[in-house]
């Protein structure tokens, strides 16, 4: 999968620059999603991407940054901010380097003109690497109960639906989202590999609460090169 990831996002890199080829994909599914006129699904899209615009993403980044630190979280919390940040910051490099211009109202319906950049779409890499690193922790810190799962399914359905909103809304194209969750997603892996470094060196001050999942190197048979591998034990 991250290789699969690492392709894509490096072959939209490529052709976002040729607007016949991918417009001949994002129009058409832009206007397919668009096209849905069911009051509670335009409702949904419209607003699930409000955590991203300000003030509302600071209050989402306080929110959860603060509960995993009440919660005993610490390092999630300090590298849940850090890292989000960081991947918005990158995400808006590669957007001034692109320079791909918004959906146009004369090809698709806009909302709202925005006029900034648009791939990717800085939206999907905050709620994947925000949202996205809150569900790993809460996942391997708690044990499953009603509240716990009913905050894991806020969370998937959060990460999951913010790509169409911004389709819908006409402030992105499909391509501009889907090179996000893919560059969104390898920084997500990559903060949660850093994590599982971290959290067996750090002292009690930072540790908090234990993991109620154990994870450890899995020795791979020898005919598979590569000794090691990072498992997670049920």
């Amino acid at each position: 999968m991250i290789a699969l990831a690492t392709v894509a996002f490096v072959a939209l890199l490529f052709l976002v620059r040729d607007k016949d080829i991918l417009y001949g994909i994002d129009v058409p599914v832009t206007r397919a999603i668009q096209g849905v006129h069911w009051p509670l699904y335009a409702w949904v899209l419209t607003h699930t991407s409000d955590l991203g615009f300000y003030p509302l993403n600071v209050v989402a980044y306080a929110a959860v940054i603060g509960a995993l630190y009440a919660l005993e979280l610490r390092i999630e919390a300090a590298l849940g901010l850090v890292s989000s940040v960081l991947a918005g910051l990158i995400g808006g490099l590669i957007k001034m380097a692109i320079r791909r211009v918004r959906p146009s109202g004369s090809l698709v319906h806009v909302t709202a003109v925005l006029h900034d950049y648009s791939f990717p779409s800085g939206h999907v890499i905050q709620y994947v690497t925000l949202f996205g690193f809150t569900f790993f922790a809460t996942w391997v810190a708690w044990r499953s109960s009603i509240p716990r799962n009913l905050v894991l399914a806020v969370l998937t359905l959060l990460v999951l639906l913010v790509g169409p909103s911004r389709v819908y809304l006409g402030e992105h194209w499909p391509s501009d989202v889907f090179g996000a969750y893919c560059l969104a997603g390898l920084w997500l892996a990559g903060t949660i590999e850093l994590l599982l470094a971290l959290k067996p060196r750090l002292g009690p001050r930072w540790n908090g609460r234990p993991y109620r999942r154990r994870f450890a190197p899995l020795t791979l048979p020898a005919r598979m090169h590569g000794s090691t591998r990072t498992a997670l034990h049920r």
